[in-house]
């Protein structure tokens, strides 16, 4: 990722990073003319972590369901206005396999997220990739094939003050009694300065996603 980021110009950075991207290296061929963006989708597929860009650095994070609360909003930060939805898993199960050139067999490994598949019936993904070459590997690439599904459930935004401070993929508190909210964890997956010229009004809309 570091060497088609450059290519562009952009520098990388960490933040955090999972184990598997730390340690996993696909068979990936680079030809004259490759779309670098659908490559870096391709390559961020394999693991749980994300990419945002400030200026020209992109910055790696690795979002965990246990990240603490940089901000919170709804009691010193005012709230004007919130939209809140929370909708069942598209992906509940999946089903990975890969191959092992060593011992010439085939991998395969399954992963399902039980409380989703109690609420709704099964909606299951398969995939085969050769760069898994063994059962941990498929079993990893299942939870991050989850995991994004799962971080996928909850959108909606909140329209606040503008805070110059914020990032995307921070971790806020939302207090909003309209709503029923009350230090509710969301983590800023868009950010959208908005300026009413005719009313003097600055106001920033933060979309909101799952922990």
């Amino acid at each position: 990722m570091d060497f088609i980021l450059a290519r562009a110009g952009i520098k990388l950075e960490v933040i955090s990073q999972s184990g598997i991207v730390t340690n996993f290296y696909p068979d990936i061929t680079l030809n004259a003319g490759n779309d670098g963006m659908k490559i870096m989708r391709r390559l961020l597929s394999y693991v749980p972590d994300v990419i945002f860009i400030e200026g020209n650095t992109a910055y790696l994070v690795n979002p965990l369901s246990t990240d603490n609360s940089v901000y919170s909003y709804g009691t010193a930060h005012a709230i004007f206005a919130g939209r809140y939805r929370r909708r069942a898993q598209v992906i509940n199960s999946t089903q990975v396999e890969g191959y092992d050139t060593a011992g010439e067999n085939m991998v395969l490994a399954s992963n399902f997220a039980w409380n989703e598949l109690d609420r709704l019936y099964e909606r299951s993904e398969q995939m085969e990739d050769k760069n898994i070459g063994s059962v941990d590997e498929a079993q990893q690439r299942g939870q991050t094939i989850l995991r994004d599904a799962e971080i996928g459930t909850t959108d909606g935004y909140i329209v606040v003050p503008v805070n110059c401070g914020q990032q995307l993929l921070d971790i806020i508190v939302v207090t909003d009694e309209r709503a029923g909210f009350n230090d509710q964890k969301k983590r800023i997956t868009g950010i959208t300065l908005d300026y009413r010229p005719q009313l003097g009004e600055y106001t920033q809309r933060l979309r909101l996603g799952m922990v």
